[in-house]
């Protein structure tokens, strides 16, 4: 009998990779005397009331889930275990981080608890049934231990990318949240402020970087994803980003995107093209990023200052 009961036990917690809590084995119908015998010689604890199937591995997601179960309800993967979740820049897997509304604040290695005094329902989303905070408001968490708008920028280009938020949606939950003093609060207004949504996205983050070097350069306008016309108004290519005040192109060169001889062909016809249509196209590599693109901005000063 017991061993049908723990074998339930074991079945349903496989969906939840393998964590259960004391409620889930009352529900299997398991003793009081079973369940103390297991949680002492079987199981393995993560928090408390929380364990792991025995044999199953301890994952960094076995771990942000348990510890949502040990701060439930209302708790949620957030800050650098959210952003891990949700596959943007500044996740760490190394840690699990939650926020919930209080915490029993015991002492265990390797967890980082953010108390909050009222989290939304709306501010939940659940990833393969783990509640993670919202794309939106993680961009504040994040703001508060980055504390950089030029790293903010890059994870919510990141999040527009994965189609996580939009523009107006970040807007919303930062007016709802934002008051004086709040942590991360003046980073992302300052991204926000600087955000020009008539403007396509970058497609990665070295391209981001790209951009956001080139608008510290006022070189005038910078602008990602651009499409080029020649002067006739026949669409010629689309490139990383333009430089229209200019007349200058940027693609963004990766050795894995670009590292064999068709693909050499193909970027050298295309260019060819770009610079029949009057306009000079460039390229930007990893270690112009690394020098912050110094020799990249003084050729096209260079351009910039001779004459039409």
């Amino acid at each position: 009998m017991a061993r049908a009961q723990f074998r339930t036990l074991y079945e349903q917690a496989v969906e939840r990779d393998g964590v259960f809590c004391l409620a889930d084995a009352e529900a299997a119908e398991l003793t009081e005397a079973e369940i103390r015998g297991a949680a002492a010689e079987l199981w393995r604890r993560l928090y408390p009331g929380v364990f792991v199937v025995p044999g199953a591995p301890v994952t960094p997601r076995v771990t942000i889930r348990a510890a949502c179960v040990a701060g439930a309800p209302n708790a949620a993967a957030s800050h650098r275990s959210g952003a891990w979740m949700h596959e943007v820049p500044g996740g760490r897997d190394d840690i699990a981080e939650l926020t919930c509304p209080r915490w029993l604040r015991s002492k265990t290695s390797g967890l980082v608890v953010h108390e909050s005094k009222f989290i939304d329902p709306d501010d939940i989303v659940y990833i393969d049934g783990i509640p993670v905070m919202r794309a939106e408001r993680l961009l504040i968490e994040l703001a508060s231990i980055y504390k950089s708008p030029t790293f903010i920028e890059m994870v919510l280009h990141a999040m527009l990318r994965k189609k996580l938020v939009t523009v107006e949606s970040t807007s919303d939950v930062f007016a709802r949240m934002a008051r004086r003093g709040r942590p991360g609060i003046q980073v992302v207004r300052a991204v926000l402020s600087r955000w020009d949504g008539s403007l396509a996205v970058p497609e990665s983050p070295p391209e981001t970087r790209l951009v956001q070097l080139l608008q510290g350069a006022e070189l005038g306008r910078v602008v990602p994803q651009m499409k080029v016309f020649d002067r006739a108004g026949n669409f010629v290519a689309r490139v990383d980003v333009g430089l229209p005040d200019c007349r200058v192109t940027i693609d963004y060169d990766s050795d894995q995107e670009h590292g064999d001889l068709i693909s050499n062909a193909r970027d050298n016809a295309r260019r060819h093209r770009i610079a029949q249509a009057g306009w000079l196209p460039l390229a930007a590599r990893k270690e112009d990023l690394r020098e912050g693109c110094r020799d990249l901005i003084a050729a096209i000063r260079e351009v910039r200052s001779e004459p039409a």
